[in-house]
């Protein structure tokens, strides 16, 4: 248990130092593509951190090879031969005296009789400090996990009661365009939510795009699902829900929350690269004006 614990504490200690080099890598270079870059080394950290447990090779064992002669018998000349006779003739067998061996089982068994086992003192169960620390460390993951999961399927129902399948015969061929233009096969259901203040996609085995209750711009809807859509594409829900496993197993390290923290961002800023991409030149300016004002939007009703 405690050799465990030693491992969690320094695989967490060396992927939230790797963390920092890859913030610090965010914070220093401006390219067209660090993010889409970054969220790689992300995705290939939290793979290794999801799973606390060293991986090594099993040992191969080498047998020694087998002896097939003796090396006493090498040379014939030295065998013990006697007047002709085999050496286990001329050997003589011991002869122990009459009665000597019935003797001996005797007083050996009256012996073992006589003494008898002493009591084993009762041992109580030990409770240790690796134990306790390995304890509340579960708790709190567990406790973790628990919280999000209980989000998410309060979540579901809310919109189980109160989303609305989108039937406008203006957004529905936008949306199904923004679909073809990204060469997807499958696509989120495209859902109105109340109360919500900018799009979004919820949902990480059944996706939902959600849009809000107010009617949106025609450009501001056109670019809104581009985005939403991009991240669907990209599957970057699936990055986020295995950086918060990552976050729920590694809590007691602060360096893996504000790595979660810039996956969150780091994922928003490829996906707009992506977006832009796609964009012409003249319309960058556009788009930048949209998410800034979700943004507000959202600050606003948090």
């Amino acid at each position: 248990m405690t050799d465990f614990l030693f491992y969690l504490g320094a695989l967490s200690l060396g992927g939230g130092l790797v963390g920092l080099i890859l913030m610090a890598t965010g914070l220093l270079t401006r390219s067209r593509y660090a993010a889409r870059w970054r969220c790689w080394g992300w995705l290939l950290l939290c793979l290794r951190l999801a799973i606390p447990l060293p991986f090594s090779f099993p040992n191969v064992q080498v047998r020694a090879p087998i002896q097939l002669h003796s090396p006493s018998l090498e040379r014939p000349s030295e065998l013990p031969f006697t007047a002709g006779r085999p050496f286990q003739d001329a050997v003589p067998s011991p002869v122990s005296p009459i009665g000597s061996s019935n003797e001996e089982n005797t007083s050996s068994s009256t012996s073992s009789s006589q003494s008898t086992p002493e009591p084993q003192p009762e041992t109580k169960p030990t409770i240790y400090v690796s134990q306790i620390v390995t304890a509340v460390w579960l708790l709190v993951a567990a406790g973790i996990l628990i919280w999000n999961l209980i989000a998410h399927l309060r979540l579901r129902r809310f919109l189980k009661r109160w989303a609305d399948p989108v039937r406008d015969a203006t957004i529905l061929p936008l949306y199904n365009a923004m679909g073809d233009q990204l060469e997807l096969d499958r696509r989120p259901r495209l859902m109105t939510c109340p109360g919500l203040a900018a799009p979004m996609l919820a949902g990480l085995l059944h996706p939902v795009l959600l849009l809000p209750e107010q009617p949106l711009a025609p450009k501001e809807l056109e670019y809104a699902l581009l985005h939403e859509l991009t991240h669907y594409r990209r599957r970057d829900i699936w990055l986020k829900a295995l950086a918060l496993w990552v976050r729920a197993v590694h809590w007691f390290n602060p360096l893996v929350w504000l790595m979660a923290r810039a996956i969150e961002q780091d994922t928003e800023l490829s996906c707009d690269e992506a977006v832009l991409r796609r964009l012409p030149p003249e319309e960058h300016a556009a788009y930048g004006k949209t998410i800034l004002s979700a943004v507000e939007r959202l600050k606003a009703r948090s």
